[in-house]
C-alpha cells in the first residue's frame, strides 16, 4: 500500500513542501499525532461512546462501515495509487477523496447487507447479524488487497507492460480473488446458518487472532524491514511470491508469541478467566496497537533511524514500534478504554476493544496521509 510506504526519499519529498506550519520532524510527529486522536475522539464522541454519542451505531453498525472505510481506501490510495484524484489541488483532494470513500464504505457492505442478505441469512440485516459477517470481510481484504500493491509490487501486472490503470483493475480482481479465498475458508464456515461447505478449519477467535498476525507480519517486513527477507530474492516474481507466502510463516510465529505473552504478561487472571475460549482472538487487539505504530513510524516519523547498517536500523525500528505497541496496549486496557472511551470493563481495572478503537485511528491517519498529504502541516528537511 503505497504510500504506507518505506521510500524514505519519498516521504523526505513530501514532507518538505512548503504548505501550512513547519515543524521540526519531531514536533511533526507529535502533531500528526495528535491531531489524528482528536478527530478520532471527535468521532467517537459522536457515534460510538457509550455516555456521550449523540448517534449511538456502536458496536455496528459503525465497525462495518470503519472497516469498510479502510478497504475503500486500500482501493483507491494503493491498488489504483489515487488516480482520478491526482489532478485536484489540496484541500480539495483529500475531501473529494474522502466524501467517495466514506460513500463507497456505505454503499458496498449495504449491498451484502441489505440485499444479498436477503439470500443468504448469514449476511441479514435482520437483528444486525449481517454486519459483523460483512466487516470480517475486511479482516482478509487488508492483506488480500494490501500485499497486492506493495510487498508483491504489483507483480505479475507490474511486469506485464499494461497500462497502470489495467494493473489496477487487474491487482483489483486479483484482490477479490485472495479475499474470497480466504473468507470462505477461514470465516464464512464459522457463520453461516446454512450446511456448511466445510467443517470450520480453525475457529472463529483463533482465525481472527492468527490472521491478524499475518497483516502485522506483511507490515513490519514490508514497512520497517524494506520488505525484506523477500528482497533478498534476486527475481521479482520469487520476491512477490515469498512475500505472499512467507507472512503466514511469519505470522503464526507471531501469533503464538503474543498469545503467551498475553497470557502470561500482559491480561490479568481474572480477565483470562472471563475470557475463556475467546482469549485467542486478543492477538489481534494486541497486533492493532503494534499495526498503528508499524504505519505511523513509516509514514509520519520518517522510518527513523536511517543512519545505521541496515540490520541496526531495522532493529531499532522494530524494538520501538513493538515497545510502543505494547505500552498503547497497557495504556489503553487499564485506563484509556474505560476512563476515556467509556467502554466496557472486562474486570476492574482492564477492558476495552482495541480492534475499533485503533482501527479507527488507523483509518484517519491513513486520510491525513494519503488524501490530505498532511495539509496543514509540513516536516522541516532533516539529514537525520
Amino acid at each position: 500500500m503505497e504510500p504506507i510506504s518505506s521510500n524514505i526519499a519519498a516521504q523526505e519529498e513530501l514532507s518538505v513542501a512548503p504548505t501550512g506550519l513547519v515543524l521540526q520532524p519531531f514536533v511533526f510527529s507529535i502533531a500528526v499525532f495528535f491531531v489524528v486522536h482528536a478527530i478520532s475522539l471527535g468521532i467517537w464522541r459522536l457515534f460510538v461512546d457509550a455516555k456521550f454519542a449523540v448517534w449511538k451505531y456502536s458496536p455496528q453498525p459503525f465497525g462495518m462501515y470503519l472497516f469498510w472505510g479502510i478497504l475503500v481506501l486500500v482501493f483507491i490510495g494503493f491498488n489504483f495509487g489515487m488516480a482520478g484524484f491526482s489532478t485536484f489541488k489540496q484541500p480539495a483532494r483529500g475531501c473529494i477523496a474522502t466524501v467517495v470513500t466514506v460513500g463507497l464504505a456505505f454503499l458496498l457492505p449495504g449491498v451484502l447487507v441489505y440485499g444479498y442478505g436477503a439470500l443468504d441469512p448469514t449476511f441479514t440485516s435482520v437483528g444486525g447479524v449481517g454486519y459483523g459477517a460483512a466487516g470480517l470481510i475486511v479482516l482478509i481484504g487488508f492483506y488480500g488487497f494490501g500485499i497486492l500493491a506493495t510487498g508483491m509490487s504489483g507483480w505479475p501486472w507490474s511486469d506485464s507492460g499494461v497500462r497502470p490503470v489495467v494493473g489496477s483493475v487487474a491487482q483489483l480482481a486479483g484482490g477479490c480473488c485472495l479475499t474470497g479465498l480466504g473468507y470462505f475458508l477461514l470465516i464464512y464456515p464459522n457463520l453461516t446458518t446454512a450446511s456448511e461447505p466445510h467443517a470450520p478449519l480453525l475457529a472463529l477467535p483463533v482465525a481472527i487472532g492468527w490472521f491478524y498476525s499475518v497483516i502485522v507480519a506483511w507490515l513490519t517486513t514490508f514497512l520497517i524491514f524494506d520488505n525484506w527477507p523477500w528482497s533478498m530474492l534476486k527475481r521479482k516474481s520469487q520476491t512477490a511470491l515469498a512475500a505472499l507466502v512467507g507472512n503466514f510463516l511469519l505470522g503464526t510465529a507471531l501469533y503464538a508469541g503474543h498469545l503467551a505473552l498475553l497470557r502470561w504478561v500482559l491480561i490479568p487472571s481474572s480477565a483470562l478467566e472471563k475470557l475463556g475460549t475467546t482469549l485467542p482472538i486478543w492477538p489481534a487487539q494486541l497486533g492493532v496497537w503494534i499495526a498503528f505504530w508499524l504505519i505511523f513510524w513509516a509514514n509520519v516519523a520518517g522510518n527513523w533511524p536511517n543512519r545505521f547498517g541496515m540490520l541496526t536500523n531495522r532493529v531499532i525500528r522494530a524494538s520501538i514500534c513493538w515497545g510502543l505497541g505494547l505500552i498503547s496496549f497497557e495504556i489503553y486496557t487499564r485506563w484509556f478504554a474505560v476512563s476515556v472511551l467509556h467502554e466496557a470493563e472486562i474486570v476492574p481495572g482492564f477492558g476495552g476493544d482495541p480492534l475499533t478503537w485503533v482501527d479507527l485511528l488507523n483509518y484517519v491517519m491513513l486520510i491525513y496521509v494519503v488524501y490530505f498529504e498532511f495539509y496543514g502541516l509540513s516536516k522541516e528537511k532533516s539529514a537525520n
